[in-house]
């Protein structure tokens, strides 16, 4: 039997999410998310931003290297060192010339030292005074960022204030919208009321124009309550219209007269009590009003109940 083949390793078997890019997961957005609320609070962040930047001392100690110190001692140290090999060269010098513990040798040691001395403070003080100009420069670069970061958040205030003022300028237009609309329909409906209300005269516009004679309609429709004079009024009448329009022998022609005596308008009442006989014989005379004039007497007999 042959050897078992190797398994495969981890790198061979590459991934999807090794070679796919990443991508970060889109923000959700917040519940109940206020505009107003929001610019406001922005504005008053970005105040207190800039107060606390332009009244708060800078903290310069805060931004100092923290290894300025090590690296002034260690500088020391090598200055020290520097000093004793001069010293000691100084010292072999002096031996060479026979001169060694002289008050020349003390002279020149002494100077030596001086000049080490202040080699070495001046050194110390170089290397403080950049310490304490990088520290400034990043404080100072500290409070530049802070009352940029304020000026950012006063700008995110102001957007989202503009965008609430734009949010509440679509909701007045479509209120207005809405508005029109509702007027547009009661105008309609009232539209439709007048007509409904001006169809008698119109209907007898065309009968009583050819009279010569035009209704003058009442500002109000008050119901009439029939008494033995009206009876006997339109009883000696006989309706005329009405029994040429339907026929004597059809009983509709005495529903009709019902309506005109005791639920017809004043002005109704008194046109057709004045001007009936006279349209009666045009309507006999010229058959074609009965189609305009029987629908007219159909709905009011139907509204009191006669089929």
């Amino acid at each position: 039997m042959g050897a078992p083949a190797p398994a495969p390793t981890m790198a061979a078997q590459p991934t999807a999410q090794t070679n796919a890019t990443y991508q970060p997961a889109p923000m959700a957005p917040q519940q109940g998310f206020n505009v107003n609320q929001a610019s406001a609070g922005a504005l008053q962040g970005a105040i207190g931003g800039t107060q606390r930047a332009m009244q708060a001392p800078l903290q310069v100690g805060a931004y100092a290297n923290p290894y300025t110190s090590a690296v002034i001692d260690r500088t020391q140290q090598d200055i020290e060192r520097q000093r004793q090999m001069a010293m000691n060269t100084l010292g072999a010098q002096a031996t060479a010339a026979g001169a060694f513990g002289g008050s020349r040798q003390g002279v020149a040691e002494g100077v030596m030292a001086g000049e080490y001395g202040r080699m070495a403070g001046d050194m110390a003080a170089q290397q403080r005074q950049q310490n304490y100009s990088q520290a400034l420069q990043a404080a100072m670069a500290d409070r530049q960022a802070r009352l940029g970061a304020a000026s950012q958040l006063g700008g995110l205030g102001q957007q989202a204030f503009q965008t609430g003022q734009t949010i509440q300028q679509n909701q007045l237009q479509q209120g207005l919208l809405q508005q029109g609309m509702q007027q547009a329909l009661i105008d309609a409906a009232k539209g439709q009321y007048a007509g409904y209300t001006a169809s008698p005269m119109q209907s007898l516009s065309a009968p009583l124009a050819a009279l010569g004679a035009t209704p003058v309609p009442q500002s109000t429709t008050q119901s009439q309550s029939p008494g033995l004079f009206n009876y006997l009024q339109l009883g000696a009448s006989l309706c005329w219209v009405a029994r040429e329009v339907y026929g004597e022998d059809d009983p509709k022609w005495l529903q009709f007269r019902e309506w005109v005596i005791g639920y017809s308008p004043n002005w109704f009442y008194k046109a057709y009590s004045k001007y009936g006989e006279k349209v009666a014989k045009v309507v006999a005379r010229m058959p074609a009003l009965k189609l305009v004039i029987r629908p007219f007497m159909d709905a009011k007999r139907k509204a009191m109940g006669y089929k």
